[in-house]
């Protein structure tokens, strides 16, 4: 799994907190780590450490267990996405509530880390994987509660699976990332024109 320290999306573009923001950014990225090309984003528990450790889950530690049930989760998210991508919405909304369901989430409001009263789905000693889960499917669930669901999507690129959430007022974004798919197709586009030109 890359270290790379992830994208706080700015809230004033889409109308979501901060909270929501970092929940679906870290569940698109989740998602990725099962769907690219370059191999399994989570194979060990340093895997599963960093990946809590970037998105801020305090608490129990990860343990082995946690390996193989965030593997499980992050398909089912998975799943979630694809729906939501196809508008499958009660399709969606069932996926969603078996996993927070099986979770055990349990809303509670917290401060911490000089962060305002928010909302926890989970308890601090409960299975890493278990909170990441529930964090992630609380996510998916507001945007599909909001009827924002169409905003998760996977990038146009015909090279590239990635799911990404669209922050775009008008919700037009196609690419996971414009400076790499989008441009590498444009690249293309113009290239194939100036080969049939020529």
């Amino acid at each position: 799994m890359a270290s790379t320290v992830p994208v706080r999306p700015d809230s004033s573009q889409s109308g979501f907190d901060a909270d929501l923001l970092e929940a679906l950014t870290a569940c698109s990225e989740l998602i990725n780590t099962g769907r690219s090309d370059a191999g399994e984003g989570i194979r060990d528990l340093a895997d599963v450490q960093s990946f809590a450790d970037r998105y801020a889950f305090r608490g129990r530690a990860a343990t082995p267990r946690d390996v193989a049930r965030l593997r499980a989760y992050r398909a089912r998210l998975d799943a979630v996405a694809v729906a939501c991508e196809a508008g499958g919405q009660e399709a969606a909304i069932a996926m969603l509530n078996d996993l927070l369901a099986e979770t055990g989430a349990v809303p509670q409001i917290v401060a911490h880390d000089g962060r305002g009263p928010h909302v926890h789905v989970s308890r601090p000693d409960d299975p890493m994987a278990d909170r990441m889960a529930a964090h992630l499917a609380m996510g998916l669930g507001q945007l599909v509660v909001a009827g924002e669901s169409e905003r998760l999507r996977s990038c146009a690129s015909p090279t590239c699976r990635d799911v990404f959430i669209d922050l775009s007022r008008n919700r037009s974004r196609r690419y996971c990332d414009s400076r790499t798919c989008g441009n590498r197709l444009h690249v293309a586009a113009y290239r194939a024109r100036r080969a049939a030109a020529g």
